[in-house]
């Protein structure tokens, strides 16, 4: 004996399938989200300034496992810069600091890409101060010296560092730094502008830059 129709006539809902989707839909946001958040790194971070103020930025990477940083994002919260600015930049950031009234951000190039879009500079890093709407590229040697001395902002990843955490803090940053670019598997937030000359002129020989068409 056959089953009647429903007086409307109309299929049972599909509930099984609808749950289906929803589990492979919830599985590919789960690995896209995981994907996005190996490729674009992002953490906060104490800094200390040079005039002995502790502030909070905000870093964001765009990251290769088989490469490193290609690009970087640090938002910072200044009186001098009129609220929260972003430094965007091809470079792994060393420092974020202001003086006498100047906010200055610096960094280094990861690899031959960076180095070539910002022409070999001759003392490997490259410095930008802001001008009331932007952060303007300067000579690295014109930014004052006691900045240039040290690093207080982490060039790498915090798990490079065995720093977990969405938050960096200073006490954490003093116990383990980034290792220096030198390959000499030391790691020290000092900056020795000797060595990093001799290592920018290195990195410069190979694709044979010649020293006048290289930036300050």
């Amino acid at each position: 004996m056959k089953k009647a129709p429903s007086p409307s006539g109309s299929k049972p809902f599909p509930w099984l399938l609808v749950a289906l989707g929803l589990l492979v839909l919830s599985a590919a946001v789960a690995v896209g989200w995981n994907w996005y958040q190996k490729r674009y790194p992002s953490w906060y971070e104490e800094v200390r300034l040079s005039d002995g103020r502790v502030i909070t930025i905000h870093q964001k990477r765009e990251h290769y496992d088989n490469y490193g940083t290609a690009q970087s994002w640090v938002t910072i919260d200044l009186p001098e810069l009129g609220g929260k600015q972003v430094w965007h930049s091809y470079l792994m950031p060393q420092r974020v600091d202001m003086v006498d009234g100047k906010v200055y951000v610096f960094g280094i190039p990861r690899g031959d890409r960076q180095l070539t879009y910002y022409k070999y500079p001759k003392y490997f890093m490259v410095g930008f101060v802001w001008r009331g709407s932007m952060f303007e590229r300067v000579p690295f040697m014109s930014l004052p010296v006691n900045i240039r001395e040290a690093e207080n902002v982490l060039p790498c990843l915090p798990k490079e560092v065995g720093i977990n955490s969405s938050r960096v803090a200073i006490q954490k940053k003093d116990q383990a730094w980034c290792l220096r670019r030198n390959n000499s598997g030391k790691s020290s937030q000092k900056i020795d502008i000797d060595e990093y000359k001799a290592l920018a002129d290195k990195w410069a020989a190979i694709p044979r830059w010649e020293e006048k068409f290289r930036s300050e």
